[in-house]
């Protein structure tokens, strides 16, 4: 209860504050940059509601902190648990961009060069940023949930649910606009969230190492914004969330009988 109080608690209150102060102060809050220009906007009217909104990725972390349940950062990654961890976010928006591109989506006008650099850029943003939930919920919920499950699965869509709630301010915040589509769209996101719960608990099970998995997430968020940047209308992205089951299914037939790292 302390984990979740405090992870959901920092988070919710910089999300919903930092937004709302950026209404006040009619600078919009820009929730698809990167922690990296937050110095381009120092000492500017916008800079304090973008540094809370940025600041509440955090939650997570600040909670296992908080839980003083401390697990390795490092672990003892297998090369099978590397190579999912860096082939899944690939394979799941390869078909996405496949799609699109035999669609006859325009892609926006940008060079090579400056796709890559904002790539490289986005990822190593959420490397220390959204990288850092992973210390929450791999490191400290999901063994904790594990406890009482007798399979991956029995945590795993646990995790899903909560990992998925607490994104529901950041979700409302960026699709309100959209009415009732918005629930559609949230419970799509919720999901795709639950898969990838499975997929990413498997690598941690099969690694004991949180870095592993907070580079998988960094790695599945960054091949997302690669696809908007180069196709910015792009219809496909929910068939990422598709592939996400896709992978379960595959992946739970292979290793439904290995044991977690101890």
């Amino acid at each position: 209860m302390v984990y979740l109080a405090i992870s959901f608690g920092w988070t919710w209150a910089l999300w919903i504050a930092g937004w709302w102060l950026g209404l006040v102060q009619q600078t919009p809050i820009s929730t698809s940059g990167t922690i990296f220009s937050l110095a381009g906007r120092a000492g500017s009217p916008g800079f304090l509601p973008q540094l809370m909104f940025d600041l509440a990725v955090f939650g997570p972390l600040l909670g296992y902190l908080a839980a003083r349940q401390y697990r390795p950062v490092w672990g003892r990654p297998t090369l099978q648990s590397v190579l999912i961890a860096v082939l899944v976010p690939i394979v799941l928006v390869v078909p996405a961009f496949v799609l699109t591109a035999a669609s006859g989506v325009p892609a926006a006008g940008i060079s090579v060069g400056v796709a890559l650099a904002a790539i490289a850029t986005y990822l190593a943003s959420n490397l220390v940023t959204s990288g850092t939930e992973e210390f929450g919920w791999r490191g400290y919920l999901q063994p904790t949930l594990r406890r009482n499950e007798s399979t991956l699965w029995g945590a795993a869509w646990k995790v899903g649910l909560i990992w998925a709630v607490w994104h529901y301010p950041l979700m409302v915040i960026l699709y309100w606009q959209l009415g009732l589509v918005m629930i559609f769209t949230i419970a799509g996101f919720t999901a795709s969230i639950v898969a990838m719960a499975w997929i990413t608990g498997l690598v941690y099970e099969q690694s004991n190492s949180i870095a592993l998995v907070a580079l998988l997430h960094a790695l599945n968020n960054t091949a997302n914004f690669a696809l908007m940047l180069i196709f910015p209308t792009s219809p496909f992205t929910i068939v990422t969330a598709a592939m996400a089951w896709a992978a379960v299914f595959v992946l739970e037939r292979r290793f439904r009988d290995r044991q977690p790292v101890a």
